[in-house]
């Protein structure tokens, strides 16, 4: 595995070769490459960035290795100014080396992807600062999306661009009738696990109202039952299937011991009704039961887990979590330096299989050759 030390000191022309062609229009566009002394071009920034984001380097240990990869005496407060113009041109970059990872060709029917989000916090803050919103490709095994907002930015699914054939996976924080109308709207599809009162039922287009508890009070023991439904919006309402199991009671009491401790660090008293859910296992969705019957759906929701142990390694291998910058500026051009490097580390590891005498894939092969 290819560190992020290695990343930015050795072989970095070839290391150029998997950035997008238009590094240094974009550099200039979003204000980043405003002057070339001593950091002379858009990659050399890109270089200083990474350095201070992968390595974790103060400003000053950065501004020292800068000048060891060649590009002129620097001071801490030089990188500092360069450092805080970066941030919308880091988005663009992270966007763009997002999108080289479309797939080429035709769509697969379906596109399962993932979508969760992360926060991480300022030096000496109680709470959370920043939110990384992202997608994961559970297909591919790669993240393909990536939003990056304040704290206050809260999880949506409109955050994500769909396209036909995608099925975007969640959890509770995603469970908006409104948002979830839109993707239903479109050839696009949901799997989303509810809360039992962020949303009202009935049981056709007019019909009547539909009543989860009672519902999910009928389920038989390890079988997995299904209802039509119509989620009622402020106008409307659109169909979908609420996918539902029993939970066996070892597992419904740790899920009922978790809200009663959470409830007692809040100083709050848990609904009764919060605590009879905690039985059951439930999930809405727009796949047809012909493409995925009630056990598909459930099997579908259960690959979460890859978008949570990929924020892990994020967190534990590139160290994304140890933020030690305060000024927002400076803490954008952090955060994005984690991310482009993380997708490079992912397009250089992906090669790494493929031997050859000289030590590294060229970039512009054609696969043919």
């Amino acid at each position: 595995m290819v560190g992020g030390t290695d990343l930015i000191a050795s072989e970095w022309e070839y290391v150029l070769g998997f950035l997008p062609q238009d590094l240094t229009r974009s550099a200039w566009r979003q204000g980043a490459l405003i002057r070339r002394r001593q950091v002379d071009s858009a990659g050399a920034l890109l270089r200083l960035v990474l350095a201070y984001a992968l390595c974790d380097w103060s400003l000053r240990t950065t501004a020292a290795a800068a000048e060891r990869m060649g590009m002129g005496p620097l001071t801490d407060v030089a990188v500092l100014k360069r450092l805080r113009r970066c941030g919308p041109w880091l988005a663009v970059v992270t966007g763009q080396l997002l999108r080289q990872r479309a797939t080429v060709g035709g769509l697969p029917a379906l596109r399962l992807r993932l979508a969760d989000a992360t926060t991480v916090s300022r030096p000496g803050s109680e709470g959370a600062d920043w939110r990384l919103h992202a997608c994961y490709d559970a297909g591919r095994g790669c993240f393909d999306e990536f939003v990056l907002t304040d704290v206050s930015g809260g999880e949506s699914v409109r955050r994500y661009p769909l396209r036909p054939g995608d099925v975007l996976v969640a959890d509770r924080g995603y469970a908006h009738p409104e948002p979830l109308a839109a993707v239903a709207a479109g050839q696009t599809h949901f799997v989303v696990r509810l809360p039992w009162n962020r949303m009202t039922f009935r049981t056709g287009e007019g019909g009547e109202g539909w009543d989860l508890l009672t519902f999910l009070r009928g389920l038989p023991d390890a079988r997995v039952a299904e209802a039509g439904v119509r989620v009622v919006l402020e106008q409307g309402d659109f169909p979908a299937r609420l996918v539902a199991l029993r939970k066996s009671g070892p597992a419904a009491e740790v899920a009922r011991r978790r809200i009663l401790r959470e409830a007692k660090r809040k100083g709050k008293v848990p609904d009764p009704r919060t605590l009879e859910c905690a039985g059951y296992f439930f999930v809405l969705t727009t796949l047809p039961a012909a493409v995925a019957p009630g056990e598909q759906v459930l099997a579908i929701y259960r690959l979460r887990w890859q978008i949570e142990m990929a924020f892990k390694r994020l967190k534990s291998i590139l160290r994304f979590d140890a933020l030690r910058a305060k000024d927002p500026a400076l803490a954008q051009a952090y955060l994005y330096g984690k991310l482009i490097g993380a997708l490079l580390l992912d397009e250089l590891t992906a090669r790494a299989h493929a031997f050859s005498p000289w030590g590294y894939e060229l970039p512009h092969l054609h696969p043919e050759l």
